[in-house]
């Protein structure tokens, strides 16, 4: 962990209001696309600032008012952190299909930017999840001291390497926050309980202060960290937004990163689960969050999902061609329950559904309940195979392209699953997957059995 000193150096680097000096940037990309232009975003205020590349491939821009910080640059698909500073000029220059490779610098501002797009710094990833804790903690420090190597050998301003030693720290061990999640799949290890020595060195890379939230790494650990945190003393691992955010309200003191994280948090279970099981966080979201631009935002994800609410009519109907050519639609199927699942060919974990579909498909033959599955499949011939060559039962459609039944149940990721009453009143919007133990429990209570 960076000293008390340090972490202080840096928030104050990061507050410190620069006078109205003028950074101009001028970019030179080669075989440039004039309907894309560059995109930068400011790390402390979350501004964004387009420049246009014409079709000679320059573009250029005069920045005032900012602070010296990072800053995130887009170009088509690629990304890379920048350092800009208002008194410090600079020419980037890159080819389109490679920015975030090959980009070169001259001006004021190049060593430090030449710097964040070395190849040499390196941090912990996916496939060490599998590793244990003692040997994890060991590669982690081991990369970061090398990080810090790298920075060093820059010889770069005090002031920038004092912050960049804090970045490098997040950056650094992003995965080790993920661990206590992760590990358990990878290390193929359910039984696993992280140990007093894990949290010991979460805590030492974890401080919570409000200076760090202009670091985008450092919004990015957080979360993961505390929903490590919150788990910590269990003897069973989970990590439920209700359980993260009762321990944020109980623990975290400073204001400003408790509302940074249960704004995350709460926002990300409403927008994913809707409102049914979320009155408990709202209410903590309304005692912390107060920033007025969030408070609308949350505001208006609420009015989308309050039509979604359980004991609504069905926010909408279907009417799509099965397998046969024939039309089925939801009128038809009133007077049983209907179990609706949202799915394509080409979603793993949509496929990873059908073993325990089929299974209660078969569990509840002759029951009060349909199953029914519409395919958001563009390559209808490829549905027709899979139910073809899979055997799969119940109801299956074929929706294509259609996305209005999609849209009015804000469904943006698959598998879906939507439990209508018979009436076709919705019971959840949000339903458990087919492999959810709950998913079986809710069916034998409706059914009375």
């Amino acid at each position: 962990m960076r000293t008390l000193k340090s972490i202080l150096v840096l928030g104050l680097a990061l507050s410190t209001f620069t006078a109205a000096e003028a950074a101009k940037l001028t970019f030179k990309v080669t075989n440039p696309n004039e309907k894309v232009k560059v995109i930068l975003t400011f790390s402390q205020s979350g501004e964004q600032k387009e420049v246009a590349i014409d079709a000679a491939g320059n573009g250029n821009i005069e920045i005032t008012g900012f602070t010296p910080q990072y800053v995130t640059m887009q170009y088509t698909r690629g990304r890379r952190t920048l350092y800009l500073d208002p008194n410090q000029d600079l020419t980037l220059s890159f080819d389109s299909d490679n920015m975030w490779r090959n980009t070169t610098f001259e001006g004021a501002g190049a060593a430090i930017n030449t710097y964040l797009g070395s190849k040499e710094l390196r941090s912990l990833g996916m496939p060490d999840m599998k590793m244990q804790e003692a040997a994890l903690i060991h590669k982690g420090d081991s990369l970061y001291a090398v990080n810090c190597q790298v920075l060093e050998a820059a010889k770069l301003p005090a002031d920038f390497t004092a912050q960049e030693k804090i970045r490098l720290q997040f950056y650094t061990y992003y995965y080790f926050s993920k661990y206590a999640l992760y590990h358990p799949h990878f290390g193929k290890d359910d039984n696993y309980i992280p140990s007093k020595a894990y949290y010991e060195k979460l805590e030492a890379i974890t401080p919570i202060n409000a200076g760090l939230l202009a670091l985008k790494e450092y919004k990015a650990f957080l979360p993961d960290a505390i929903s490590a945190f919150s788990n910590k003393g269990k003897t069973v691992a989970s990590s439920s937004t209700e359980q993260c955010v009762n321990y944020i309200d109980a623990t975290i003191q400073d204001e400003k990163v408790a509302e940074f994280l249960i704004d995350q948090f709460v926002y990300n279970f409403v927008d994913n689960n809707g409102l049914d099981e979320a009155d408990g966080l709202i209410v903590l979201f309304r005692k912390h969050v107060k920033d007025t631009k969030s408070i609308e935002k949350f505001n208006a994800l609420c009015t989308k999902w309050e039509k979604l609410r359980s004991g609504n009519p069905s926010a909408a109907s279907f009417s799509y061609p099965d397998i046969n050519g024939k039309t089925v639609s939801m009128t038809d199927l009133k007077g049983k329950y209907i179990y609706i699942d949202v799915w394509a060919t080409w979603c793993g974990p949509c496929r990873g559904e059908l073993p325990a579909l089929k299974e209660l498909e078969e569990k509840y033959a002759g029951k009060d309940i349909h199953f029914v599955s519409l395919s958001c499949d563009k390559n209808k011939k490829a549905w027709e195979n899979m139910v073809t060559k899979e055997q799969l039962k119940g109801i299956q459609l074929h929706m294509g392209t259609d996305r209005t039944f999609m849209d009015a149940y804000l469904i943006n990721g698959i598998p879906r699953f939507i439990l209508l009453d018979r009436d076709g009143n919705i019971i959840s919007a949000n339903m458990t997957r087919p492999s959810d133990p709950k998913t079986a429990e809710k069916f034998n209570e409706l059914l009375g059995l």
